[in-house]
């Protein structure tokens, strides 16, 4: 494990007294100094930490920086050759002769898997997922192609669950062109279903890979979508569409319009949980933890570790153990950064 990318290129800086802010600024001067473009500040304070945390591969335009920055070979830096942090297994194919029925108990069969999907994602991470959970999207297709009347729209709801997922699993193992491509296809989905709490969760969900893909603008933009779709939203959907609508204006430092929807989405989030809601989690504390990125981001890093307290300190018992680590680890990296480590 010691010669993994995650832990080169955060002991390459570790071992020159840099904070991950010291280590951009280093970068971005380095870049300019060898023609290479880069994504601006607050894309690069993501991709960095993503590269660190072995969430993404360093593209190959990037590795030349890299290797002047720390001034490192590529082994040194967790670049060897045939290294492929970012391939995922792909499912086999499956038969041919699928069923062309809906039935009840397929629809029950593909809900149960789902929630078991999303329950083994807060356990082992995406990787080990994507296989099985894609491979189920064939007979997902051939049922939506086959059912009609009320038939078809519990087929086109499960069936936007399951791409949506598929999406989310693509996003968090750092591939973002198939992130899109399967959050897409669960629009698609919803646009046919007509649900306007799918269509807002799956325009959030395009408007969150935006931001991961550097494109605040149009996630913006996406958030906005999704806040204006016809009828109206559950609490804790809304809750999440503000949530991302503020990250977004975080990113274009438009720091008033962040404040003022980030205190939106804590009222919203404020309401009892329903269990069928697709933002069931989107609580006050994981509107917080987001909130605190996005004060780093503002370059706000004091104001950001008094929002990580205030939501590990609201965080209930046992519930999002995976979103609890992660606001323990971003709280621990932004006091990091203040201490000059």
């Amino acid at each position: 494990m010691m010669n993994s990318q995650v832990s080169a290129l955060r002991r390459a800086r570790n071992k020159r007294g840099w904070s991950q802010e010291q280590a951009i600024v280093r970068f971005e001067n380095v870049s300019r100094s060898m023609g290479i473009t880069v994504p601006g500040r607050a894309s690069l304070r993501s991709l960095l930490s993503m590269f660190e945390n072995d969430r993404r591969q360093v593209p190959v335009q990037y590795r030349p920086v890299f290797r002047e920055l720390y001034r490192a070979t590529d082994e040194d830096l967790g670049f060897a050759a045939g290294r492929s942090l970012a391939a995922l297994p792909v499912p086999p194919p499956l038969p041919p002769d699928l069923p062309a029925r809906v039935s009840g108990e397929i629809l029950g069969y593909l809900g149960n898997v789902l929630d078991e999907h999303v329950r083994a994602d807060t356990v082992v991470g995406p990787r080990y997922l994507v296989p099985t959970v894609q491979s189920q999207m064939p007979l997902i297709a051939r049922l939506c192609e086959s059912a009609r009347g009320g038939d078809r729209q519990a087929v086109l709801a499960i069936a936007a669950r399951y791409a949506e997922f598929c999406g989310w699993l693509y996003q968090d193992s750092g591939d973002c062109p198939a992130a899109l491509a399967w959050t897409n296809q669960a629009l698609d989905y919803a646009h046919e279903l007509g649900d306007p709490q799918v269509i807002a969760y799956a325009l959030m969900r395009k408007s969150n890979i935006a931001t991961d893909c550097g494109e605040p603008g149009h996630a913006l933009g996406l958030a906005n979508a999704a806040l204006a779709t016809p009828g109206s939203l559950s609490p804790r959907t809304r809750a999440a569409c503000l949530r991302q609508q503020a990250n977004a204006h975080a990113l274009l430092a438009e720091r008033k319009d962040f404040e003022a929807t980030v205190d939106l989405a804590l009222t919203s989030a404020d309401h009892d949980e329903d269990r069928e809601d697709l933002a069931v989690y989107c609580t006050p504390s994981f509107v917080a933890m987001e909130a605190g990125l996005s004060w780093v981001r503002l370059g706000q890093p004091d104001a950001a570790v008094g929002v990580f307290r205030d939501s590990l300190a609201s965080w209930d018992d046992g519930s999002q153990t995976r979103d609890r680590g992660l606001c323990l680890a971003r709280l621990a990296r932004v006091s990091e950064t203040l201490c000059g480590g």
